[in-house]
């Protein structure tokens, strides 16, 4: 293997300040989800040696946790995997064989649901009455017309009316009511079991946006979310099977788990007392001079890098910010860590001895007819349970068992996460009780759940375009520090990756994926010459 120096006099060396350079940069990734092992993975594969990858966590995955309870798997966080003409997470389980089981019921065309395309979706009224099959189907046209209308926005670019407040939420509710109400042909009762079913519909939303409401997403920018063309599929295996094959080609010794990152000072902020503390022998402290970032980790220890990647979750960088970073993070990168949107959506497992559904039932939607004329989603404490949406009947049996797949999100999934099992379920089992109107629907057996809002590791399910954030907000927060006009002046010491840092696939495992490999690549052009003199 052939060495190269990069000449030290070159005012064109991006690696000018402070690198060694017959070294291999040291770059350190902070998260082992999918966009930090596949940033791992990319540099490996370019030639990088020095790669060390930090994981707060017992596990590798993320935001992606697949658990098997006997023959079945199910998935605590990333379910499906949208598109798959050119969508590389598809590419890589369709490669590995992994869609080979994958039944009609767990590949979806279109604008995906969150339940599956067999059989019926039963919409049923508080009140224990199953609205009509026909007045379910006129309403769906009536809300999918609109909901295309708020792709207009940003893809046209037509000015939002003021009295929309720039919300999805707002618009969507607004139109469909004055649509609705103006129909002729529709009896008063009818129409107020079609307003009652806005809000059950933007539920819906709001679980598949991952935010608090949909009041709460903004209408201008809600068109640049990209949808990739082709199937949606889910993985009967597992998702974290993607995980495995990511990391695959990471040897051992790259990746630590349990090792939760406390600071990262960066721009060469370190002091003399971090410096004495990070270790006592000089001939290490001499070596570790010249190194412009030092990641200090939870258990004391002060890891030295060129580089460092930063895939936390935004709500993470939300919550922690402030201390996370030494010198704090320019005003730009806070503002829009503060604009753009996350929240919680959890899912709630509840499995039956024997199902108490039809056999040609695919999911129960929760209409509530006393919100046919709310505005707000947010709900007392004790009343949490509202804001589920519906329960997915999970296809096919053989594969589940008899298994039924609930939704929350917002501020209710952060309350539903502070119960025991036990209340949860006895929750979900009267409200099924009273949707059905059948008041012997046993308790389930057996009950699983997320909680992706109170771990402190990620503080949230995945990124919207908040009311006021824009997708160059996204931009801004994928931007590496520091801040130059030229690396060639100051070369780049932090990197963020991650779902929330892709303007057009945000919220989406191939967004995280795709970020990672964006600035993997990022530092393999900075070092393209170092790298081809050792190949």
């Amino acid at each position: 293997m052939q060495s190269c120096e990069i000449s030290a006099d070159s005012t064109d060396d991006p690696l000018s300040s402070g690198l060694r350079k017959t070294r291999q940069p040291r770059i350190v990734v902070i998260g082992a989800g999918l966009a930090g092992l596949s940033a791992t993975k990319t540099l490996l594969e370019k030639g990088f040696t020095d790669v060390t990858v930090l994981e707060a966590t017992d596990r590798i995955g993320g935001r992606v946790q697949s658990v098997k309870l006997g023959n079945a798997t199910f998935e605590l966080g990333a379910t499906w995997i949208h598109g798959s003409n050119g969508n590389p997470v598809y590419h890589l389980a369709e490669d590995n064989g992994l869609l080979e089981e994958t039944t009609d019921g767990e590949r979806s065309i279109g604008r995906i649901s969150l339940y599956s395309k067999n059989g019926v979706a039963y919409h049923l009224t508080n009140n224990g009455q199953r609205i009509p099959k026909d007045v379910v189907e006129e309403f769906s046209d009536l809300y999918n017309e609109v909901y295309n209308l708020t792709q207009e926005f940003f893809q046209s670019g037509k000015p939002v009316n003021a009295e929309s407040q720039n919300s999805v939420g707002v618009f969507t509710r607004d139109v469909v009511r004055k649509r609705i109400k103006a129909d002729p042909d529709d009896s008063e009762a009818i129409k107020r079991l079609k307003l009652a079913m806005i809000q059950q519909y933007l539920k819906v939303e709001s679980c598949e946006s991952s935010s608090h409401s949909m009041d709460e997403v903004s209408l201008s920018e809600f068109g640049e979310w990209t949808e990739i063309p082709g199937a949606h599929h889910i993985i009967p295996c597992g998702f974290m099977k993607i995980v495995e094959i990511l990391s695959r080609s990471i040897p051992d010794s790259v990746l630590q788990l349990n090792k939760p990152v406390k600071c990262i000072h960066w721009n060469q902020s370190i002091s003399q007392e971090i410096e004495r503390v990070a270790d006592h022998n000089s001939d290490r402290m001499e070596e570790d001079a010249g190194y412009p970032v030092f990641i200090e980790c939870e258990d004391c220890e002060f890891i030295p890098a060129d580089h460092v990647i930063v895939t936390v979750s935004l709500g993470v960088l939300k919550k922690r910010h402030e201390s996370m970073f030494q010198p704090h993070l320019p005003e730009e990168k806070v503002m829009a860590i503060q604009k753009l949107g996350i929240s919680t959506t959890d899912k709630i497992f509840l499995e039956f001895e024997e199902p108490f559904w039809s056999p040609e039932c695919n999911s129960i939607q929760f209409v509530w007819e006393d919100e046919a004329e709310s505005e707000s989603l947010t709900y007392p404490e004790e009343q949490w349970y509202k804001k589920i949406c519906s329960f997915d009947v999970l296809y096919p049996p053989e594969r589940y068992g008899h298994v039924l797949s609930g939704w929350i999100c917002g501020e209710e999934a952060l309350i539903m996460e502070k119960y025991d099992d036990e209340t949860v379920a006895e929750t979900c089992t009267e409200m099924l009780r009273k949707f059905t109107g059948n008041p012997d629907i046993p308790k389930p057996r057996r009950i699983l759940r997320s909680s992706w809002g109170s771990n402190p590791y990620f503080r949230g399910s995945y990124s919207y375009t908040q009311v006021g954030s824009s997708g160059a907000d996204v931009e801004k927060l994928a931007k590496p520090l520091p801040y130059t006009e030229s690396s060639k002046t100051a070369p780049i010491q932090v990197m963020f990756s991650g779902e929330a840092t892709h303007r057009k696939y945000y919220s989406t495992t191939h967004g995280a994926l795709l970020s990672g490999q964006r600035e993997a690549a990022h530092l393999a052009e900075m070092y393209q010459d170092l790298l081809q003199c050792r190949n």
